[in-house]
């Protein structure tokens, strides 16, 4: 599904965050701070440090703080399969016995960021990506993106590929390269070879681990990725990411370099484009729908769950037609969603429950319609006996509740504390097992402002009797810097 998009960009000293916008909804958000930049992508002269036949691979040191994890799976001597491309083989696969051992030193790239606890997702398939081409030194295949759909632009494209491909290279043929001259292309693959020489130069004087190569900063390979013909405009607000975007296309593709403008309007560019404001409902767990519907998204590490429901929806006299319209709608609004908020993982979404199959097959086709210029991989099982749908989305890294949020440090990211009225029992508890020391004393209870508010009024009958059946004198004190659920004890007599 093509659609007329927007970028823009905003960058200073600390971080810079991009926003792709479609038809003028924000359906992509991208950030990276300073301290933190993004680690997929980056190349490493690796060394094994445990090999674990039980989860086929190996963990092998990068110099990060965590070990990365390498599955068999990802060593070169296995077949790859690539579900989003048509693929045809460059030459006989070579069978080699597969072996890694500790402290072996291995050439490996990070695919998916580290997350929790868990270290960073490696492979051994390593790659170059650039604007038109993604270059495999050790994957003998080619393979052009199904989203270029003319057969006639397809077979230009793999003959080229044919052409200029190396013996052992394997080439992908990116979306961007549909319309591109063949220079461009060649020009490209040269470009991507000369680095790969300058990796494996590298890689021989080095000592494992070491960092050998890393992406461009995230203004330059969100345009080599998101730019294309069908952009509308990208604004930046940064003279510096400007120009470093301007002779980044002057090379690669100076037809786009007229849609680049520099904003210098008095608002914020994130304000003025209203994407702060389109950000802050991305947060939100309800998501209302036009129709008067709304959605749930309920995020945990493993597994999204999605939940449709009809809420203020205008009374049909067709329960199906009103359930139906429902459903679409929210299709389009989930894939947004998805894009959005970067989900990843197993995601579950129950839809409204419709009688007619033919329904059932066109939400399903809607959102998967609507999910077309995903650049993540998506795959998806049938509805379930119980009415569900299960599809997986690739994940290359935390989310975009993980970015720009952290756990609450109330409930530990639980989303529920404890009430007042069994804090207020645990007050009472607590006393008690003191209670020799503190009888016929004088007792402050500190607490939070609200729980101090719901023991002087509600809770102050149940007080009152416990007060006098223990024989205590408590004066209740408000303290700013005590949790909602906390609460100190203070007397002379405190042991």
């Amino acid at each position: 599904m093509k659609t007329k998009s927007e970028i823009i960009l905003s960058s200073d000293n600390q971080e810079t965050r991009v926003a792709l916008v479609e038809d003028e909804r924000l359906v992509e958000f991208h950030i990276e701070r300073v301290e933190k930049k993004s680690l997929v992508g980056r190349i490493y002269k690796g060394k094994v440090q445990n090999v674990v036949n039980g989860l086929r691979g190996a963990f092998v040191s990068l110099g990060l703080r965590k070990n990365g994890f390498l599955p068999l799976v990802e060593i070169p001597e296995y077949e790859i399969f690539e579900p989003e491309l048509e693929i045809e083989p460059a030459g006989k696969k070579r069978s080699r016995k597969i072996t890694i051992s500790v402290g072996q030193e291995i050439l490996c790239q990070i695919v998916k960021e580290p997350f929790g606890e868990k270290g960073a997702r490696l492979t051994s398939f390593v790659y170059l990506p650039g604007r038109y081409l993604v270059y495999f030194p050790n994957a003998e295949r080619i393979g052009i993106s199904r989203r270029i759909r003319e057969n006639k632009n397809r077979n230009r494209l793999r003959d080229i590929a044919r052409k200029i491909r190396k013996e052992n290279v394997g080439l992908i043929i990116r979306t961007a390269a549909e319309t591109a001259p063949e220079e461009d292309i060649k020009n490209e693959y040269m470009m991507l070879e000369n680095t790969w020489q300058v990796i494996t130069k590298n890689s021989e004087a080095a000592s494992a681990p070491a960092l050998l190569y890393e992406e461009p900063s995230i203004a330059v390979k969100l345009v080599r990725d998101l730019f294309t013909p069908d952009t509308k405009s990208l604004a930046v607000d940064n003279e510096v990411c400007y120009n470093e975007i301007t002779d980044y296309l002057n090379r690669c593709a100076p037809n786009l370099r007229q849609k680049v403008r520099r904003y210098e309007g008095s608002q914020p560019i994130m304000e003025h484009f209203k994407i702060d404001e389109q950000l802050a409902k991305a947060l939100e767990r309800k998501i209302w729908l036009k129709s008067g519907g709304f959605i749930t998204i309920d995020q945990t590490e493993a597994l999204v769950a999605i939940d449709v429901n009809t809420g203020r929806s205008a009374k049909e006299e067709d329960p199906e037609r009103l359930i139906f319209s429902t459903n679409l709608e929210a299709a389009s609004e989930i894939a947004r969603q998805i894009r959005l908020r970067d989900l990843s993982g197993l995601i579950i979404i129950d839809f409204i429950d419709m009688q007619e199959s033919k329904n059932t097959e066109r939400v399903i086709t809607e959102l998967k319609l609507c999910l077309e210029n995903d650049r993540a991989k998506s795959d998806f099982s049938r509805i379930s006996r119980f009415g569900l749908l299960e599809m997986t989305r690739e994940r290359t890294k935390p989310g975009l509740l993980y970015i720009l949020c952290e756990p609450c440090p109330v409930c530990d990211g639980l989303g529920r504390v404890y009430s007042r009225t069994e804090t207020a029992l645990k007050i009472e508890r607590t006393i008690l097992v003191k209670i020799e020391a503190l009888r016929g004393r004088q007792v402050k209870l500190f607490v939070a402002p609200h729980m101090q508010e719901f023991l002087a009024n509600e809770w102050i009958d149940n007080l009152g009797d416990f007060v006098k059946r223990n024989a205590l004198s408590l004066e209740i004190k408000q303290d700013t810097n005590l949790k909602p659920i906390e609460f100190k004890l203070v007397t002379d007599f405190m042991p």
